[in-house]
């Protein structure tokens, strides 16, 4: 306590009496008026009691008017708790902290004030000094306004950054950007890891060559140096060791204060990514050598690509006799069948082991579960069909060849498949040919007793037997 009460008398006149003692009443309040921008005396109830001004800006645009007014209707709303702080702090012990307090003009600006404060004829009356700080605060705005800028200019930098990256990653144009000094790969698109059927991993800072496959590296290298001497754009053609012919276009740019090249792939047949590189060939391979019969048809049902299981599976003479058709010749019933099959599929996006019956060449008849499913495309809907042979394939002759099902696991297969409507009108359809097949058969093919045995009239049972034929 001993040491705070010496260290705080030090910060003090060392022989203050002796300095003021000739100081008067007059003299004392000219030495405060002049020693802050802004004096006020305030009571214990926290009312002006008079003010003082050295700056003449603070004291036309206001401060006459604060004598006689509490000091806290002086501030603005966001000061008013720091009035009370300071206060309650010089009530409670007399040590009071300097504030920054905002002051409201009569024009709607604010000026802040820094003010200290000191208790003066035994404690009666507050003597408040106050420091302008308009310009401190203008400072502050402006470095506070930078500094918004600098953020605003950061996010439109990141912004254009991640658009060009965007349009970087994905491009169907193949681009390498190679740096121009040491040639080494600096950054590279998915579109060139297609073409050149590489994978990004493993390719930073790799020299320019080691991307391709060349008979001859010295072609790039004279094409690359050539578009850096020249500083124009240079094009050329690489050939490959499989054959293949690489069309490339460098061009040299620079970029915080280094040369790169920008380099443009393309094959020979002009397409800048073909649909025929490494995955993607791989995949139309694995199709065509699929077991299962696959084709896939756009939305108006007309057949784009068929595997070769599919041509074996209907008998046809090759895949191009196929292409272009429609998809609904193949099949049996195709008013019931194809249109509920596509139905479902646009509806749902895919259908599972939907049992049909497709007509091949020379009207050979296959019984098959189809799964499908849609596919958005550039050009509308996708629709891909893989059909495989259902587990009972055996269609007599003598059966009327039609597609009706064959059996409980069949009927319930065609729920979802086919309004309940259709199904019930089917399978009667299907009993009531199997009730006349057994009469017959059961008579002998004596068509009188057959229609005695089910009850029915000979006209009835020719009407329905002329029915059947018809429908086969």
């Amino acid at each position: 306590m001993d040491e705070q009460v010496s260290r705080n008398s030090e910060m003090y006149f060392s022989n203050g009496p002796r300095h003021f003692s000739g100081l008067d009443a007059d003299e004392a309040a000219r030495l405060v008026a002049k020693a802050a921008d802004v004096a006020l005396v305030i009571d214990r109830d926290g009312m002006i009691r008079d003010a003082a001004f050295s700056q003449e800006a603070l004291f036309r645009n206001g401060g006459r008017s604060w004598i006689g007014r509490k000091w806290i209707d002086t501030v603005t709303g966001e000061s008013e708790d720091k009035i009370i702080a300071l206060m309650e702090e010089a009530w409670s012990d007399g040590t009071i902290r300097p504030r920054e307090i905002n002051h409201a003009l009569p024009h709607g600006d604010d000026v802040p004030v820094r003010y200290s404060a000191v208790w003066v004829n035994d404690e009666q009356v507050l003597v408040v000094f106050g420091q302008d700080i308009s310009a401190i605060s203008g400072l502050q705005q402006k470095l506070m306004h930078s500094q918004l800028a600098v953020e605003r200019e950061f996010a439109r930098l990141r912004a254009g950054e991640m658009r060009y990256r965007m349009i970087f990653e994905l491009s169907d144009v193949a681009l390498v950007v190679v740096d121009a000094t040491s040639l080494r790969v600096n950054d590279i698109n998915p579109a060139a890891l297609r073409l050149l059927g590489v994978k990004r991993r493993g390719l930073d800072d790799i020299k320019v060559e080691h991307l391709f496959d060349l008979e001859n590296a010295d072609v790039l290298h004279k094409l690359l140096r050539a578009t850096i001497e020249d500083q124009n754009e240079e094009d050329g053609t690489l050939a490959l060791r499989n054959g293949e012919e690489l069309s490339i276009t460098a061009t040299l740019f620079r970029q915080d204060r280094r040369s790169y090249l920008l380099l443009q792939l393309s094959t020979d047949s002009g397409n800048v990514v073909p649909l025929t590189y490494a995955i993607e060939r791989q995949t139309l391979d694995l199709m065509e050598q699929m077991p299962d019969a696959f084709v896939i048809t756009n939305e108006a049902r007309q057949v784009l690509h068929v595997n070769s299981a599919f041509v074996d599976l209907l008998n046809l003479t090759s895949a191009r006799e196929a292409q272009g058709e429609a998809m609904d010749q193949w099949f049996e019933r195709p008013k019931v069948d194809c249109n509920v099959l596509f139905s479902n599929v646009q509806e749902h996006g895919s259908v599972r082991r939907f049992a049909t019956v497709l007509r091949g060449r020379f009207a050979r008849l296959e019984s098959v579960e189809i799964a499908a499913s849609r596919m958005a495309g550039p050009d509308g809907g996708i629709f891909g069909f893989l059909i495989r042979p259902a587990a009972s394939q055996v269609i007599s002759s003598e059966t009327n060849a039609s597609s009706l099902p064959q059996s409980d696991e069949q009927i319930t297969n065609l729920v979802g498949h086919m309004p309940l409507k259709d199904i019930v009108r089917e399978t009667t359809q299907m009993i009531e040919h199997l009730c006349i097949d057994t009469a017959l058969e059961l008579t002998k093919g004596n068509r009188v007793s057959a229609a005695r045995m089910l009850g029915l009239s000979r006209q009835s049972l020719y009407a329905k037997l002329a029915r059947d034929n018809d429908d086969a």
